[in-house]
């Protein structure tokens, strides 16, 4: 057991996994709500070097206030939300996907952003840096436990090495509502439109048929989504793990049976918190709206090519 009597903070953490685009962010936010849980912020994105920067959480969310104003937001996608955000919102303590941070904490021998990190496990100084800092990430927040959440390659065999008991939640959506998301974002645009972006997984023959159709987005997208599907499933059957798999479709019939279920397997006591976000919050199927911009158009005949690459849902 890697756990210590002083790393009490990090027993059964949560991990949340999912391809990006596929319902994680909107998920981890309600969850994220939860009296329990410390989370990855925007200052420790910033401040890479010490978890003391946690310590701003007590300021901005506390018993006596919350700076955040969740329900502002409630039904406004990410990329709405930054765009209309005051200067005040972008210095509040948020929750965030903490890459800049990941590649500081792991260090120069781990492609932590762009590398799938197939049989790779944390050495021995990984794991007691990244757990005994993680640990005070949570004590200064002054929470219980600790949830993270990671788009792109699920990275489990090198998470489970530093967490053996984590308890992990992948988010799947269906395959031609999500390369259509992904097309929509300006990130997939500067960097996976026309490339392969992550690393260290695709054979040669994927390689070179990715140069076939580097000029078709919505194509290469759909190769990208598959790896990311196919090694995530390679790696539970290999590491033997009880991961709680749930699809977007279903969050957005009955958000709150869905949510509930979720944060049962996550061993969470039921929250007032969590409770009155879902009250407050809208939920749209996005997978039937139109699509945002001419760049994620679809006829019928890109959408049967998808799937020819993805595979059945």
């Amino acid at each position: 057991m890697i756990n210590t009597a002083d790393e009490k903070y990090l027993h059964k953490p949560v991990i949340i996994i999912g391809s990006g685009r596929s319902g994680t962010t909107i998920m981890s936010e309600i969850i994220f709500q939860h009296e329990d849980l410390a989370w990855h912020s925007n200052w420790q994105e910033i401040i890479v070097f010490t978890p003391v920067i946690n310590l701003l959480r007590r300021f901005f969310d506390n018993k006596l206030w919350r700076f955040k104003k969740f329900y502002k937001y409630v039904g406004v996608s990410k990329n709405t939300r930054q765009k209309n955000q005051s200067k005040f919102d972008l210095i509040l303590f948020n929750p965030i996907e903490r890459y800049n941070f990941w590649e500081h904490i792991s260090g120069k021998r781990i492609d932590f952003s762009r590398g799938f990190l197939l049989n790779e496990k944390a050495t021995p100084e990984e794991i007691k840096r990244i757990r005994s800092f993680l640990n005070k990430q949570v004590k200064y927040q002054g929470k219980k436990r600790l949830i993270m959440k990671f788009t792109g390659p699920a990275r489990l065999e090198y998470l489970t090495s530093i967490f053996p008991d984590a308890l992990i939640v992948n988010v799947v959506r269906e395959p031609v509502a999500t390369v259509r998301s992904w097309l929509e974002v300006g990130f997939w645009q500067r960097m996976g439109i026309d490339k392969l972006w992550w690393r260290g997984a695709y054979t040669h023959e994927e390689i070179a048929y990715s140069e076939t159709i580097k000029d078709k987005p919505a194509l290469i997208t759909a190769l990208q989504y598959k790896k990311l599907m196919e090694t995530t499933q390679q790696e539970i059957e290999k590491l033997h793990l009880n991961v709680y798999e749930c699809r977007y479709e279903d969050f957005v019939k009955d958000p709150k049976a869905f949510i509930y279920r979720m944060m049962e397997f996550m061993q969470l006591p039921p929250s007032k918190k969590v409770d009155a976000y879902l009250e407050n919050m809208i939920v749209d199927n996005r997978n039937e709206r139109q699509s945002a911009t001419k760049k994620s158009a679809m006829p019928e005949e890109t959408k049967q090519q998808i799937l020819a690459i993805t595979g059945p849902y």
